[in-house]
């Protein structure tokens, strides 16, 4: 297989960075990780040449640039996996497909009060707006589990993107102390488990660059 690099920030923060690198782990795709801190003054200058966003993460294959979590989960899939990236059933994949744009797109106050720290450990409040957001992640999981669930114990039965693009959120609610539904817990537990889940967060909370709460977001 050809040369692939993925181009990352800090594992203790970015978790769009984790989505991609999860997935290709998952698979036993090999590919070349090149991290880069984040909200360091040349952060940048260092991700010019290879991100056209100067954000993280991207994938550069053969030619080819990629960049946003879900663009490269995408292009993995089709490119790297035929396709095995998204569950083979239609139904299920209408599905997956669903909740990765939602987890993409919508809930903003996760992502501003809850982000991605695999060194934290503490009960945050929990207001209404977060809450709410809190539930549909919840309600999202168990039905998928309850649905689509046979055959494994991802969302889809086997391991897929949605998986992926999920389980940073297993991370934060671990950091934060959310309140689950017992299948909810069950599935973020198996996240959690997972040993490349278990990888990052160990590498994570190894980093010695500490930023603060204010200036995270979901790169």
């Amino acid at each position: 297989m050809s040369q692939i690099k993925l181009i990352i920030g800090n594992k203790n923060y970015s978790s769009w960075s984790m989505r991609p690198w999860l997935l290709l782990k998952e698979f036993g795709i090999s590919f070349d990780e090149v991290n880069i801190a984040l909200y360091q003054k040349n952060t940048a200058e260092k991700l010019g040449p290879y991100s056209p966003s100067l954000k993280v993460p991207a994938l550069l294959h053969n030619e080819t640039t990629v960049w946003d979590s879900l663009a490269i989960a995408e292009y993995i899939s089709e490119q790297l996996l035929e396709g095995r990236g998204w569950p083979a059933n239609p139904k299920k994949r209408a599905s997956a497909r669903s909740v990765c744009a939602e987890i993409h797109s919508e809930f903003p106050n996760l992502k501003k009060d809850w982000p991605m720290n695999c060194k934290a450990s503490v009960n945050l409040f929990v207001s209404d707006k977060l809450a709410d957001e809190i539930a549909r992640i919840d309600a999202i999981w168990s039905c998928c589990r309850r649905k689509h669930g046979a055959g494994g114990d991802y969302l889809f039965g086997r391991f897929s993107i949605a998986d992926a693009m999920y389980a940073p959120m297993a991370v934060c609610f671990q950091s934060y102390g959310a309140t689950l539904s017992q299948e909810a817990q069950r599935y973020a537990n198996t996240l959690l488990a997972n040993p490349h889940v278990q990888t990052w967060i160990e590498q994570g909370r190894a980093e010695e660059e500490s930023v603060a709460k204010s200036n995270v977001s979901y790169m």
